[in-house]
């Protein structure tokens, strides 16, 4: 993390699901993609609108991209921190996700540990670049929808807003992820 905001140095996924697994790693410098890793090595589909290297340079991973650079003095719910494009590669795609305000709603606290404050609303429009077939049916839904929210909350301490939930539809239904645990700690 910079005072400008995430710069990811390595992003590493590993999966495992109906009998398939796999590993996916991300190498950065600079603000770039510098190497890309996928085990088992995957057959890439021909009509795929390639990715280029420009198209690397400021691109962030899909976990740096949560933390993005969404700031403000303003604890309490400011809209502005919806205002803003983050760059995202996830090892095939790279795309941009545009944000814009809706709304600010009160979250009550549901336990002794459980936050509560104020949650900015903002609407994300997927804007598709490069690494997909045009006809892939998520991309489809992802880039033809005004229903991808992400819900963010300021931390405490802190001039950061973080996701705590996100509703994403698919061509198979809506994703809903929830933050339900903040834990900040100083080094």
């Amino acid at each position: 993390m910079t005072s400008a905001g995430p710069e990811p140095a390595t992003y590493g996924l590993s999966y495992a699901a109906g009998g398939d697994s796999g590993q996916l790693s991300i190498s950065f410098d600079a603000g770039a993609v510098t190497a890309l890793s996928i085990v088992p090595k995957q057959t890439r589909d021909p009509r795929e609108i390639p990715v280029t290297k420009e198209q690397l340079v400021g691109a962030l991973d899909p976990i740096a991209a949560a933390f993005f650079r969404a700031r403000s003095d303003d604890p309490n719910g400011d809209l502005k921190v919806c205002d803003q494009t983050v760059p995202v590669f996830d090892g095939g795609w790279r795309y941009d996700l545009v944000l814009s305000p809706k709304r600010r709603i009160a979250l009550q606290r549901k336990g002794s540990t459980a936050y509560s404050s104020y949650a900015v609303i903002c609407r994300v429009e997927f804007k598709p670049i490069s690494g997909y077939a045009p006809d892939d049916p998520n991309i489809k839904v992802m880039s033809h929808t005004d229903a991808i929210e992400v819900w963010l909350v300021s931390i405490p301490g802190t001039d950061m807003y973080v996701p705590c939930h996100i509703l994403l539809p698919t061509d198979s239904g809506v994703l809903s992820a929830t933050s339900t645990a903040f834990h900040v700690s100083r080094h």
